[in-house]
């Protein structure tokens, strides 16, 4: 059996993910919609597990690090 350990995968919750990128929830649907003017062509897609939804936690650690990187900040978290 595999575990999250083995390959260092997390999966975030939307709350989760919506915290860790300081907006709410609604916020994170709208730049997920690409028919938004919200919309974030970069945020990585959700993984739909059941009746859950969520994000692998290391996309959304690379989404951050991407915007810092667009304004000149320091990357190396």
């Amino acid at each position: 059996m595999l575990d999250e350990t083995s390959f260092g995968l997390r999966i975030l919750s939307v709350r989760e993910t919506a915290k860790r990128l300081n907006i709410g929830r609604s916020t994170l649907y709208a730049w997920l919609d690409e028919k938004s003017s919200s919309c974030r062509l970069g945020l990585p897609k959700p993984v739909h597990l059941g009746k859950s939804t969520g994000f692998i936690e290391h996309e959304i650690d690379d989404f951050i690090r991407g915007l810092m990187q667009a304004r000149g900040g320091a990357v190396g978290l």
